[in-house]
């Protein structure tokens, strides 16, 4: 089930703390759920005035903009390019604060904007997380960007905005926004209305919260229910740990397996069998009941039996049958299955 979103998410840098003074936009168009434009415009404030503290911040200076158009003369461009687009950005009261002054002050009829909020988004879909900045955010879901980069940190927020409708199986913005229980927020000529929690009910996701904390570190919160599903117990000191909703949610981006076939013999001591499969076909690759001529990978998980007197599993000593003619068939145990998987490359 794809999440066929379509929005606009945008991202202002501005030249100080008035919110008119606009220096670089950056909008991504997203249609069924993929970027399929991007835009940037820098912008001259009115008045030429930069504070030390904004240039610290973005390092856009004065000199960069003087020949730029205002944001008045390029109004109609960037309306044009965002339509009548759902709004999206990354503590949105700001950008869209922004947006309404820069609106004002060049004396331009305000449209009014539906948007949300991907910081609001986010702290509903991860609860557990403890920072929803735009640059952790990021950096936990494995998205590279230059941060205070106006469309860079747009791209960061549209595919944060991804990332929570593949988490929740969403099939659409609206979708993501009824399950999350989240109100679109608003704006125009008569003011604005932020993106609010709908009333009822708490959200699944936060009820998971409560139920999981007491769960020892490390264990994959995207399964919460994967200790009573699965008999999986807590990973011991000498064990794994690992964040499979940080693994699950950045490998729909990185797609570190894609093409790749997986086979397994042994019991994974981090995961169930069902949670490999499952992160195996979700980050590209496909899951082996048993090794053939076409398998890339067979990883060794934990064996009842003592190697040293009964010798390899069966399915290890077909991958060396067929590794001695020709074909290549990697063995790796349980960690370097990990390091495949958490690959960013």
């Amino acid at each position: 089930m794809d999440f066929a979103a379509d929005f606009t998410a945008i991202d202002f840098e501005t030249a100080s703390h008035q919110p008119d003074s606009a220096c670089q936009l950056g909008a991504v168009v997203v249609r069924n759920g993929q970027v399929v434009n991007q835009f940037m415009w820098m912008i001259r404030p009115e008045p030429l005035y930069f504070s030390q503290g904004n240039i610290r911040i973005h390092g856009i200076t004065p000199a960069q903009v003087r020949e730029e158009p205002t944001f008045g003369e390029i109004w109609s461009e960037i309306s044009d390019k965002i339509g009548n687009d759902c709004l999206v950005a990354h503590n949105a009261s700001f950008d869209i604060k922004v947006l309404l002054a820069c609106l004002r002050t060049h004396q331009k009829s305000i449209p009014e904007f539906h948007f949300t909020c991907t910081r609001a988004i986010a702290r509903r879909t991860w609860p557990h997380h403890q920072r929803y900045g735009l640059k952790p955010l990021s950096n936990w879901l494995g998205i590279r960007f230059q941060h205070h980069d106006a469309l860079e940190d747009s791209i960061a927020c549209a595919k944060i905005l991804i990332a929570a409708g593949i988490d929740r199986e969403a099939t659409s913005l609206e979708h993501l926004e009824q399950s999350l229980k989240l109100n679109r927020g608003k704006a125009g000529a008569w003011g604005y209305r932020g993106a609010t929690g709908k009333s009822g009910k708490r959200t699944n996701r936060t009820h998971a919260k409560s139920t999981t904390q007491s769960a020892p570190t490390g264990l994959p919160f995207l399964f919460p229910n994967q200790l009573a599903d699965s008999g999986q117990s807590a990973p011991t000191a000498n064990e794994p740990e690992i964040d499979m909703q940080r693994i699950l949610i950045r490998g729909e981006f990185v797609r570190p397996l894609n093409g790749k076939r997986i086979a397994l013999t042994g019991k994974l001591r981090c995961m169930s069998q069902i949670d490999a499969e499952t992160l195996t076909t979700r980050l590209g690759g496909t899951w082996q009941t048993s090794v053939d001529l076409q398998t890339d990978y067979l990883v060794m998980g934990s064996i009842k039996t003592s190697l040293a007197t009964d010798g390899l599993p069966d399915d290890a000593r077909l991958a060396q049958a067929f590794n001695e003619t020709g074909h290549t068939i990697q063995i790796v145990d349980e960690r370097e299955f990990l390091n495949l998987v958490m690959s960013r490359d």
